[in-house]
């Protein structure tokens, strides 16, 4: 029997993808604005709560953002035939997102190293108002049939510039291996190692989504991959992704995903130098910018059963990176991943629960001409953990939580040099944080964190610094439209 390959149209793939149990409908999780006015959906078809997927949102950004709601769509090409491949925008592609914040945390952000504005700093010893804190521009949605984008330009009232965050370009296909198999294609340019995952538990898109500049957990230590996102690090990857959806009720899902990545000028103040660092906030370790290709793969299952679906999977990047913008030597940083992720929709209620599970363990080597410089020693280690969960009711009163657990070689050089930071250089921190939200209307979210430091950068209370003074909370709201 000869095997077919054929392609699957947008209308096929929908009626195919409507058995998914992340279809869900709802006027109050919002999405990017511009999508739900491409495809007409309620913005909880896509999301329980934004930047969080169900399996049709998932669906979605597999094709590239690309489906339409095809009635209007139809109309437009009637009147203008099918002599202009570049779709005419039917509905505007432009969303704007604004953020603002409020920070406390327990010892000041002098516990921080921040300087005062007593003594000529940037911010105040405290309760530090960010209004704005982002402001970001989306241009988002089909470009042409099997062409789609997520273009991502934020301000930042921080450093008072423009910037590309987490952005791709996608040229995607489906096609129909058998009645039951559904394979899902395409390529991509982005900027952002993990940007164009399918799950919360990467890099890019984890809990807790949204913060303050002036938070403590801002100072936590961090691998290579999560230190590289957005902006923070300009990058430009080519990537191809595949899925493979298959069974009666499109029940198990495939998918692989590889990247390369390379320096990007950007935009930004420094767009060339680098300056990207594992250490927090204060960047007492600024290094230069890759040395070559840094290669990105992401493997992935998710098995969908009644309101319930389920992920587990790896993400790994390799990457050399200069010891700083004007040296030779080039340090290493190999990231590997483990994650899972549990998700429950009741789209009757609009209820729903997702659960979080993400480990990455990095292995770095520094140059011999670094040791001693930007580093004590020639080789670390450093593991992060995540265990976080999110709570709906009715698309309207949302409680999250988590756990984080960093631990790590001691080096004096790379984490330590500065006045928070235990005598022996330890990147261990443990905390927990909690957090309750509101929509008052589909597009507005009031939120307040409180994160407990058990552990903060080695220090326990025994060595003279209490964790407890890095405790935070944060007071968050954001509107799009």
């Amino acid at each position: 029997m000869a095997f077919r390959l054929s392609r699957l149209e947008p209308r096929k793939l929908l009626a195919l993808t409507s058995v998914l149990g992340g279809l869900a409908i709802s006027a109050n999780a919002w999405a990017v604005p511009s999508f739900s006015r491409q495809t007409g959906w309620s913005c909880a078809t896509c999301h329980t709560s934004y930047p969080q997927l169900t399996p049709m949102g998932r669906i979605f950004k597999l094709m590239g953002y690309t489906t339409t709601n095809l009635q209007p769509q139809q109309k437009v090409e009637a009147k203008v035939g099918n002599v202009v491949h570049l779709l005419l925008p039917r509905i505007s592609q432009l969303s704007i997102f604004v953020q603002a914040a409020d920070t406390h945390v327990a010892g000041g952000q002098a516990v921080l190293g921040r300087p005062s504005r007593a003594s000529g700093g940037p911010v105040g010893g405290n309760n530090n108002l960010q209004v704005p804190k982002q402001v970001s521009l989306f241009y988002a949605g089909e470009i042409t049939p099997h062409v789609g984008d997520f273009l991502h330009i934020t301000y930042s009232g921080n450093s008072g510039g423009f910037s590309f965050d987490d952005s791709s370009i996608v040229r995607a296909q489906a096609w129909s291996l058998g009645h039951y198999d559904t394979l899902i294609t395409g390529v991509d340019v982005n900027n952002t190692p993990s940007a164009t995952d399918l799950w919360n538990t990467s890099t890019d898109w984890q809990a807790p989504f949204f913060s303050s500049n002036y938070t403590a957990a801002g100072e936590v230590p961090t691998t290579f991959i999560a230190a590289s996102q957005g902006a923070s690090f300009p990058l430009i990857g080519l990537g191809a992704y595949a899925a493979d959806i298959v069974g009666p009720n499109r029940a198990n899902w495939f998918y692989a995903e590889a990247d390369a990545y390379n320096n990007s000028q950007g935009t930004g103040n420094a767009p060339n130098g680098g300056i990207f660092s594992e250490n927090g906030g204060n960047q007492m370790g600024a290094f230069g910018q890759l040395a070559g290709t840094a290669p990105y793969l992401r493997l992935a299952y998710q098995h969908d059963w009644s309101d319930w679906n389920w992920e587990v999977g790896t993400y790994d990047m390799w990457s050399r990176v200069y010891a700083n913008p004007t040296s030779s030597a080039v340090d290493r940083f190999y990231d590997y991943d483990l994650d899972s992720q549990l998700q429950w929709l009741d789209i009757n209620d609009n209820d729903n629960v997702t659960v979080r599970a993400n480990l990455i363990h990095e292995d770095a080597n520094f140059a011999a001409s670094d040791v001693g410089v930007g580093s004590s020693d020639s080789h670390g280690q450093l593991n992060t953990f995540n265990l976080n969960a999110t709570y709906w009711y009715h698309d309207e009163y949302g409680a999250q939580g988590g756990f984080q657990d960093v631990t790590g070689t001691a080096n004096s050089s790379f984490w330590g040099g500065n006045v928070y930071t235990s005598a022996n250089g330890s990147p261990n921190t443990t905390d927990e944080w909690v957090e309750a939200s509101y929509l008052p209307w589909w597009n507005t979210r009031l939120s307040v964190r409180y994160t407990v430091f058990n552990k903060f950068r080695g220090l326990t209370g025994n060595n003279g610094v209490s964790p407890s003074k890095f405790n935070t909370i944060e007071l968050l709201a954001w509107i799009a439209y």
